[in-house]
């Protein structure tokens, strides 16, 4: 099983090298730059990824672990100091295998990475039900809306556990969902964060706006955060 590891302290690092090796797994790769771990992540396609959630003394582990989760159906768990339960249910929130506090427990290290071998077969069982069915149902009142995911043109966060899903013809939509969860919930790559608060279908994109750092879709104006502004234009076919 190959691990790749995502820890901005390298004496943790070197500590779980070394307890992966004595388990017998393979540590593919490791970094704690947000934009490299997505390359060697796509380039290496490791197993599972083991991740700090505090990265740069911030909680942007969270945030990479849901992309990693969304992008390449990775398996990820993260590794934390902080037992804070704000931070574990955030964390919670993209549905992670498990959350191991420092120092790292071998036994708890080996179960969790074992759950990542069984979750992995899941993921792919999901994917394919996932690309049959193409559609969501969204709770609306007393009744059940059928959604196609691709007339799906963004979502925002209304509130800490509302968010607003708008489709086309500018229906909306209203779901009890924290933004990272839906964004879980939705599974599927053509759907990525370009601001913390937004989810937007990038297939939808009219144009992108450089002087004021916006995405245009069918008449809205999506605002690209700072952190997910290289990613964007990595990901953009630009001639």
């Amino acid at each position: 099983m190959n691990i790749y590891i995502v820890e901005d302290d390298i004496f943790h690092l070197e500590d779980i090298k070394i307890t992966l090796d004595e388990l017998g797994y393979v540590c593919v790769g490791s970094s704690d730059k947000p934009f490299v771990i997505l390359e060697e992540v796509e380039k290496l396609k490791p197993d599972a990824v083991i991740l700090d959630i505090h990265l740069q003394g911030e909680e942007s582990g969270i945030s990479l672990g849901n992309k990693i989760k969304t992008l390449y159906k990775i398996p990820v768990f993260f590794t934390t100091s902080d037992t804070d339960k704000n931070t574990m249910n955030l964390a919670a929130d993209i549905g992670p295998v498990a959350y191991l506090t420092k120092p790292i427990n071998k036994d708890d290290l080996q179960a969790a990475l074992i759950l990542a071998q069984k979750q992995d077969v899941t993921s792919l069982t999901e994917d394919v039900i996932n690309k049959e069915e193409e559609v969501i149902f969204i709770k609306s009142g007393n009744k059940l809306v059928r959604v196609r995911l691709d007339t799906i043109l963004f979502a925002h966060t209304d509130s800490k556990n509302y968010c607003s899903i708008v489709t086309e013809g500018n229906k909306k939509l209203s779901v009890r969902y924290s933004i990272l969860k839906l964004h879980e919930q939705l599974k599927n790559e053509e759907f990525i964060q370009p601001h913390r608060s937004y989810i937007i279908n990038w297939n939808k994109i009219d144009s992108l706006h450089e002087y004021d750092q916006t995405i245009e879709i069918q008449g809205h104006h999506v605002p690209i955060g700072r952190t997910f502004k290289e990613y964007i234009y990595r990901r953009l076919k630009v001639i």
